[in-house]
């Protein structure tokens, strides 16, 4: 079955299609986390140490989703903000559905972290970055892109502008990325490919 593209324009617009319908954005990010958990558990059938990289938007919301998921797979996970933790209300809303036990670490600690981490997630950026990355983002993923891990971008590396019209210098590099719903124009540049790895699209309504 063919995949479509979309841009970051159109992808908006389905999902405000999908929310006004009664299919809600919260819903929508369940699907994207959830989805993307449960490959990654049929992947590696043992949990993983996992450090999830997040932003402050919506992806980071996804990328709490899959941490909330894995954690009830007896997943250990470690969360690290990359922006500061003053969220979007869909992320604030699943990081307060995280078991208060949770482990979280700064970026000074990610030398000494990164040995015991088996799996990495960016839920930094998504598909709506513009322009360059900050230094201490650009530090955590060079640091990453140099550990044995396994590296998994939700949606889109960050660095990346969805319409593939940038992509900024230390973008993530990843193995697999998971594309919601629909490919966007910079998953199909060979430059974003290599960025990308395997690419799968999940979908955000089953």
């Amino acid at each position: 079955m063919h995949t479509p593209v979309w841009t970051v324009t159109q992808m908006k617009a389905w999902e405000d299609e999908q929310n006004k319908a009664g299919f809600s954005y919260a819903r929508m990010m369940e699907h994207a986390g959830s989805r993307a958990a449960e490959d990654l558990m049929r992947r590696f059938p043992s949990p993983q140490h996992t450090l999830v990289l997040c932003g402050k938007g919506n992806n980071a919301g996804d990328g709490l989703v899959l941490t909330r998921r894995l954690i009830q797979q007896h997943w250990p996970v470690t969360i690290m903000w990359l922006q500061g933790q003053q969220l979007s209300v869909l992320a604030a809303v699943n990081q307060a559905s995280l078991p208060v036990t949770i482990e979280y670490a700064d970026i000074a600690q990610l030398d000494t972290l990164l040995p015991s981490v088996q799996v990495v997630v960016d839920a930094v950026y998504g598909t709506g970055f513009h322009g360059e990355l900050p230094q201490i983002v650009r530090q955590c993923f060079a640091a990453v892109a140099q550990a044995d891990v396994f590296r998994v971008a939700l949606d889109m590396p960050s660095g990346v502008a969805g319409d593939g019209d940038t992509v900024a210098s230390g973008s993530f590099q990843a193995h697999l990325t998971y594309a919601f719903q629909a490919l966007k124009p910079a998953h199909c540049l060979a430059q974003v490919r290599q960025l990308c790895g395997e690419v799968l699209c999940i979908n955000l309504q089953n």
